[in-house]
Order: structure tokens, then sequence, then C-alpha cells
């Protein structure tokens, strides 16, 4: 579950505070399916903090000493990172996860790889000399603790596990008051198109090129939650398949057939857009009209600046699709 080099860097509407807090309030706004427990940081022998979130813990190791920041804004961004994700699905994907901080030389954050275990892995780089702003744009630690939350498929499925991770991220973000709502459009303008088939293409399960296995399982998550909302009059959209999975079981903890993992899915929405998603892209090359689609949902670029049209077909839609409702 390497993470992809991303042809944008998002940015964020502020930079985080610099000192965690020993405890942090619930989000506001709670789901339906879940109460937020409250978020804090439980010391732990030998210098390996504890991040407890609810009923889950994240485990969370780095050298304190080689951070011109110090331990306080790491943990900050990991609370904070955890939290948006925690928020989107309702609870932290796993029961206990383990977090590996690796200092580098140099500045900002680097690779990230998650791995299966008891508990699942993740390991992330970060440079010594990172700064607030280096922190505060990234996207890879949340885009790995995505994949806590996807249930291990074959190796021709690799698109879903990467491309709900490159999804769900910004808006999980966004949510959480991390991203700007318009830079999440701009990078889905920008980079969506990249997941369409190019020549000699035969399907998401038989393409495993970078732009097919990221952008090409984000365009599946994509089209997925557009049509979700669509079919629901908004009732639904992706997000509450991705519950429905998890609710029913499916983390990284577990091996699921892609069927399985659509069924859950299309259950707790009440719809089978995934499967039927799913069948129309696995072995044939599809192309869709992004153009003909930003122009329903009112999403334009103008002058370096992302502009919404209120009176486009789909702007009632557009108008929460990244925020929630």
């Amino acid at each position: 579950m390497r993470e992809p080099p991303r042809s944008t860097k998002p940015a964020l509407a502020a930079a985080p505070a610099a000192a965690a807090p020993a405890s942090e309030a619930p989000a506001s706004a709670a789901p339906a399916a879940a109460t937020l427990d409250t978020v804090e940081w439980e010391q732990t022998p030998a210098g390996v903090r504890s991040l407890r979130l609810g009923a889950a813990r994240l485990r969370v190791t780095l050298d304190d000493r080689r951070y011109d920041l110090g331990a306080d804004a790491l943990l900050d961004w990991v609370s904070r990172s955890a939290r948006a994700i925690r928020d989107y699905y309702g609870a932290f994907p796993v029961r206990e996860a383990e977090l590996v901080v690796h200092a580098t030389r140099g500045s900002g954050v680097h690779g990230g790889h998650t791995e299966p275990g008891t508990p699942p892995r993740i390991d992330i780089e970060v440079g010594e000399r990172a700064s607030l702003l280096d922190l505060a744009r990234n996207w890879s630690l949340a885009h790995e603790m995505v994949h806590l939350a996807v249930p291990n498929l074959a190796r021709s499925q690799h698109w879903l596990e990467e491309g709900l991770a490159s999804y769900v991220e910004p808006i999980a973000r966004a949510r959480a008051g991390l991203r700007d709502e318009k830079d999440v459009w701009r990078e889905w303008r920008d980079n969506l198109a990249r997941g369409l088939p190019e020549a000699d293409d035969r399907g998401l399960d038989h393409t495993p090129t970078w732009g097919r296995t990221y952008w090409g399982g984000a365009l599946y998550c994509f089209l997925a939650d557009l049509e979700i909302r669509k079919r629901s009059g908004g009732r639904f959209e992706l997000r509450d398949a991705l519950r429905g999975i998890l609710a029913a079981g499916g983390n990284i903890n577990v091996d699921w057939p892609i069927e399985r993992v659509l069924r859950a899915g299309d259950a707790a929405t009440q719809t089978d857009v995934l499967a039927q998603l799913y069948a129309q892209m696995k072995d044939q090359p599809v192309r869709f009209d992004l153009a003909q689609i930003w122009r329903e949902l009112g999403v334009s670029e103008q002058a370096g600046e992302i502009r919404y049209d209120d009176s486009a077909p789909l702007a009632s839609v557009r108008a929460v699709f990244v925020r929630g409702r």
C-alpha cells in the first residue's frame, strides 16, 4: 500500500497549532451511526505515545530529539489526521494500530506505507527540519490511515485500495477543517482525468499503471459517490457505503473478495451503484465526459480560481459534496 506521488500538493486552510492538547473535545456533528468519543494522549512506557480514540488505540513511536519542531507539533499532526479519519468513518477503522514516524534529513513529509498485521502498522518519513506548514499541507498520513478501513483485496483490485485512500483523504480533511473545499475541487479537476483509460487499456482490473491505480481508482470512487447521491435523492453518499463496509467487519485485518466489499457498501446505501460501476469498468476501457460532469455540477476554474455556478443542474449536489450534509 505504497502512497503515490501526487501531482499537486494540497493546501490547508491554516497550519495546526504547535502544541498538542492533552485532550480534545468530540466533533460537534456526530454521525447517525455512531457516537464520537473523546481523543486524548496517554503516556506509555519506553516513550511510546498512545492516542486513545474511543475504544481504539493508535500507538505512536517517534524520535523526539531529531525534530526541530519537537514532539508536540508532530503529535498534534497525528491527532488531527486520526480524528479526521475517525470522524469521516464514525469510528477509527481498527481497534489497535501502530504508527512509526521515521526521521529523515531535510524538511517535508515523505513516503508512507501501511501493512496489515496484529496490529496493522503505518510507517511514514518526516524530515528533521519539517515546519508547521509542511505538516499542515501534508495529505499522506491521512491517506495511509484510510488504508486501515479497506479490506485486503486481490492484486488485480489494488486500484480500489489506493483509489479510496486518494479519494477519501481530501474529503475527510476538508470536513475536519484541515483543507479548503475549493482546493479539493481543484485537485479533482486537475487530476481525475489522469485516471481515464489510455491506449491498450483493458479495464481497471487489468491495467496496473500508476494513473489507473491511483487516479483511476479515485475516479471510480468519485463517479460512485455522485451516482449514489443522485439515485438516493441526497439521502446517501459514498461515505455511507464505506461505513457500511466497516460495520460489516471490512478493514485491513481481513481478506475479502471485491464482490463482498461492494455488496456490503451497496447494502448500506440501498443501491447497486458500486457493483454496477465495477461491472462496467473492470474489464474494459470506459471513458467518461468529465468536462460535462463539471458543467452539471457547476464547478469551473477561471483565472486560477475555482468558481461555482449555482444555476447548474447538480449545484445542490455540489454544495454538499465535499463539506457534507
